[in-house]
């Protein structure tokens, strides 16, 4: 199956990274493969390029991030690193209850926005 994007959805997605800032977190030469696309899009109306698509398809998920999101890869990866370093200190055996708390979505969701504010 053949892959194609659309240049309205190019577009699209640019002014949505524009508004939620994403597009700014970019590398430059990110920035600059996106625009040339948008413009190689908008002369022959869509990329089918599959290696093309594939880069695209990688940018295009950096800038539909949320700060949700962002928070629950963070909260993610500090509950795997809490959790290994847990267990083999042995803190679940004086602190039983933090092992739920690092499997809870809530707790995980907390730890992913207190290390975003911390950056």
């Amino acid at each position: 199956m053949k892959m194609l994007i659309p240049h309205t959805e190019l577009f699209s997605v640019f002014r949505k990274g524009l508004r939620n800032g994403n597009w700014y977190r970019l590398d430059n030469w990110e920035k600059a493969f996106y625009k040339a696309t948008m413009l190689y899009a908008k002369l022959k109306n869509r990329v089918m390029n599959p290696k093309v698509v594939s880069i695209i398809l990688k940018i295009i998920e950096k800038l539909k991030e949320t700060p949700y999101l962002r928070a629950l890869k963070n909260g993610l990866e500090k509950a795997k690193a809490m959790f290994s370093f847990c267990e083999t200190n042995g803190v679940f055996g004086w602190c039983p209850r933090l092992r739920e708390w690092l499997k809870t979505p809530a707790y995980i969701i907390w730890l992913g926005f207190n290390s975003l504010h911390k950056l």
